[in-house]
């Protein structure tokens, strides 16, 4: 008797360029409030509005208060904001990019799935948890940066 004969295709991804999420897409802002440190610097002052921040949370899938310890207040003063003030907006924004640059990598349910799962490479903690602090956010996008790159630890 013959044996059967699997055929491979190729993925639809070698046809198909996935499009790039970016910040400003996350935070719906035009790329001209944010293209340059300085402009950046201004639309921080200015604070980011509500809007900025409902699109960062439906796109995120976090709670108010999970993003009122991230930004800094308690999550009834979150619902009521309409303006953010200068550190709040820097952190979304910082936020936003480490969500970008996570969704570009793994997807994005794939990456609300690592934001959740301990790390071996962070002593076994929760991204998610260290998104409270400047800090903490830099460390996961560095570790973002090692996957896409091939190194492991």
């Amino acid at each position: 008797m013959p044996k059967k004969k699997s055929k491979v295709s190729e993925p639809a991804m070698a046809f198909y360029e996935k499009a790039k999420m970016n910040v400003e897409d996350i935070l719906r802002l035009d790329l001209a409030d944010l293209d340059e440190p300085l402009t950046r610097l201004e639309t921080f002052r200015n604070g980011l509005n509500k809007s900025s921040f409902e699109s960062f949370k439906v796109l995120s899938g976090l709670d108010y208060e999970t993003l009122a310890d991230a930004l800094g207040v308690s999550a009834k003063t979150l619902q009521r904001k309409e303006v953010f003030d200068t550190g709040q907006s820097e952190r979304l924004y910082q936020l936003a990019d480490l969500y970008a640059t996570g969704i570009n990598y793994f997807g994005r349910d794939g990456f609300r799935r690592w934001m959740e799962q301990p790390l071996f490479t962070l002593n076994n903690r929760i991204p998610r948890d260290l998104i409270d602090v400047s800090e903490g956010i830099e460390l996961l996008k560095t570790e973002i940066k090692r996957l896409q790159h091939g190194i492991a630890i």
